[in-house]
């Protein structure tokens, strides 16, 4: 309940942009309908098993909800540059992970939100962070090995409008509109094989894999005055690729005592660039967490972003953040 409240507090905080929160809010809505019927309650036992005298299977769900955030005001006295402007910083991040278990059969549902957003004092206000992951997994276990047949569904995408600038025909600089929201947006379509190392990590290959590339808003193309964009030309919205698909995904989980890994990573290949390894896709977000007194936490998170049809060269981000956290879990 802790991190809805918070949850609703951020939609407040970035009501001008009530569209793209409501996209926000409903995405949420829908991983939380996937965990809340199967969970009486969160806190210290997040395992809830229901039992039905007629029925031997068992049903067993169990539920992670994380939220992050953490905040800086910058002031700056008697700078050296024009360029030092005082500013307010907010970032959050918010994960949900759900695992349904009956018999042989498990669900998995994982959704991913982050947001950076920095005001500048009698000037604008920027968005620099904003992603999202969703996934949902349905497995079925092969005998009693660790492996199991596998289908999912993934997408990623971005909330709010992102902008930069460029010099205008004065030399004066202006902004144009550079991402927004499904523009770019990627889905994967995968069935295949999934391995599970334990109960906190599994690998997904996706055998066959079907990659949906969507710019939903083609005045990207009028802005940025480029012809082609993504993998997709001028006029064309949307683009269905297959290959194959390997997914790494470890929820949250405690290495030594205060000390947590996550991880998510997604790796694509077109078939025909199997033998061409500049041309794979790979997205990596790797967060190293210590948790301090009992609502505080440094985080360490890196993010890979290597895409030929973006830069021909991998994006490399590390952030190093303390915060307020809230966790069911720990």
């Amino acid at each position: 309940m802790y991190a809805i409240s918070s949850l609703m507090w951020i939609c407040r905080i970035a009501g001008c942009q009530k569209n793209n929160v409501s996209r926000l809010s409903l995405t949420v809505l829908l991983a939380l309908l996937v965990s809340i019927p199967f969970i009486g309650t969160f806190g210290q036992d997040t395992t809830n098993k229901i039992r039905n005298t007629a029925v031997k299977n068992q049903i067993t769900s169990v539920a992670v909800i994380d939220f992050f955030t953490t905040f800086a005001g910058i002031n700056v006295i008697n700078g050296e540059t024009s360029n030092e402007f005082n500013n307010l910083y907010l970032y959050y991040n918010f994960s949900i992970n759900n695992k349904l278990k009956t018999g042989k059969f498990v669900m998995l549902t994982y959704y991913f939100t982050e947001c950076g957003m920095r005001k500048y004092f009698d000037s604008i206000t920027s968005i620099s962070d904003d992603q999202y992951n969703f996934k949902n997994s349905i497995s079925y276990r092969i005998r009693k090995s660790r492996f199991t047949f596998n289908l999912s569904i993934s997408s990623k995408s971005q909330y709010f409008n992102h902008y930069d600038y460029k010099p205008d025909s004065l030399g004066r600089m202006e902004r144009y509109l550079y991402t927004s929201y499904l523009s770019p947006g990627y889905s994967n379509f995968s069935g295949g094989i999934k391995f599970e190392f334990n109960d906190n990590c599994a690998i997904e290959l996706g055998l066959v894999n079907g990659k949906r590339t969507k710019i939903r808003n083609q005045i990207l193309f009028e802005s940025r005055e480029a012809v082609r964009l993504y993998g997709l030309d001028k006029g064309i919205s949307r683009k269905m690729e297959f290959g194959l698909n390997l997914i790494l995904s470890v929820p949250t989980h405690r290495i030594i005592k205060n000390f947590y890994i996550e991880n998510f990573s997604q790796f694509n290949c077109n078939k025909e660039n199997l033998l061409h390894l500049k041309d794979y896709i790979v997205d990596i977000n790797n967060a190293f967490h210590y948790k301090l007194f009992r609502y505080f936490r440094l985080t360490l998170r890196t993010k890979l972003l290597y895409d030929i049809n973006i830069n021909s060269k991998p994006k490399i981000i590390n952030y190093f953040t303390i915060g307020f956290y809230l966790n069911n879990m720990f």
